[in-house]
């Protein structure tokens, strides 16, 4: 049973290095057209979405299997219930993905020369940063970097508010650039949810590693979309 167990969990393993690699990638291109204005980049994330969908799915049925035939008990149990909840977590953040390309589009479509403001930029850089180091530590199970990552989170909060001081202004100076100005905003709201989620896969992480879990414990909002 022991050897059959192993095959289950490679098997689980390498779909999630797939769905994590696949979810990066598109997080990179959906804010690469948002930082260049690129229609085919945006488009080309809308196009992608239901392969993620499709692994989401696929981890949560390889983990039910693993769970009906082997009857996992204690840290193998804790570990499939681990890796449904990360699937979960980078399938919103693909989803998330999605909406930032919808915006980039919407803003395309306005005809109007836009650009990222500075706290996106930044919000940009350590989002993605976050993501990067968050699969990390799930493949390596890192209670530590874990715990870094959710520190990390409260300036990606920050960068987020500060955008509304950048719309207030630039509304005021130029109102016939509120349309894309509020979808910019609104890619900022996107970036900084990808940042909770993968907050919450480093939050999944330390429960898994130590059983210890912290979530809720420095945070005041959910941090589940809906």
């Amino acid at each position: 049973m022991s050897r059959h167990w192993e095959r289950q969990l490679d098997g689980l393993r390498r779909v999630m290095l797939t769905m994590g690699s696949m979810v990066e990638s598109q997080v990179e291109a959906a804010l690469l057209s948002a930082s260049e204005m690129d229609r085919e980049t945006a488009q080309r994330v809308l196009d992608s979405d239901d392969q993620i969908d499709v692994l989401d799915i696929e981890v949560e049925e390889e983990s039910l299997q693993a769970i009906a035939l082997f009857q996992p008990v204690a840290s193998d149990l804790r570990s499939i219930a681990a890796t449904m909840a990360v699937a979960h977590e980078l399938e919103r953040i693909g989803d998330l993905a999605v909406n930032i390309a919808a915006c980039v589009l919407r803003i395309l479509d306005q005809e109007r020369r836009a650009e990222m403001p500075e706290s996106l930029r930044q919000a940009h850089t350590h989002a993605s940063a976050m993501l990067r180091e968050g699969l990390d530590a799930f493949i390596e199970r890192d209670a530590q970097r874990s715990r870094q990552l959710i520190e990390t989170d409260a300036i990606v909060d920050e960068l987020h508010h500060s955008i509304f001081d950048w719309l207030k202004q630039g509304v005021a100076e130029r109102p016939e650039d509120f349309g894309w100005m509020i979808e910019m905003t609104s890619i900022s709201r996107h970036v900084e949810r990808i940042a909770d989620h993968v907050t919450n896969i480093a939050e999944i992480v330390i429960y898994l590693v130590e059983g210890d879990i912290v979530r809720h414990r420095s945070h005041t909002t959910p941090r589940e979309d809906g």
